[in-house]
């Protein structure tokens, strides 16, 4: 009987390629620096609806652009005054952008935004 040998070097090299290939895909769409905002891509039957969360970023500071079949929001979340002091932070500044891609046509002349407690709105009325 021959006994196998388990945690060689090429195991290992094996294990790191596969959690290498996982990280990829939990992290696609994610910036490693945590700047992007979270989304939701809604289906209302006559529309889509993403909804995007921007706390602390002022409308003045967002852009929403539609690209061929895309939609982009770019934005600068600003450093909140007193910031001097410091001890920790968990909360992103700087510029950021996330672009979406619409499963299906839309009007453009009928996409609105709003934004509201945080968060950013965009009706895409379907074509």
């Amino acid at each position: 009987m021959e006994i196998e040998k388990f945690g060689t070097a090429g195991d290992i090299e094996e294990l790191l390629a596969v959690r290498d290939s996982i990280d990829a895909l939990v992290g696609a769409g994610a910036s490693a620096d945590g700047t992007l905002p979270r989304a939701d891509l809604l289906d209302l039957g006559d529309a889509f609806q993403l909804v995007l969360e921007v706390p602390g970023v002022a409308q003045s500071s967002l852009e929403v652009a539609l690209q061929g079949s895309e939609v982009m929001v770019a934005g600068i979340r600003e450093n909140v005054p007193g910031e001097s002091g410091i001890v920790f932070s968990e909360r992103p500044n700087g510029p950021f952008q996330r672009t979406v891609e619409l499963p299906g046509e839309v009007d453009r002349d009928g996409v609105t935004a709003h934004l509201q407690s945080g968060l950013l709105v965009v009706t895409l009325p379907k074509a």
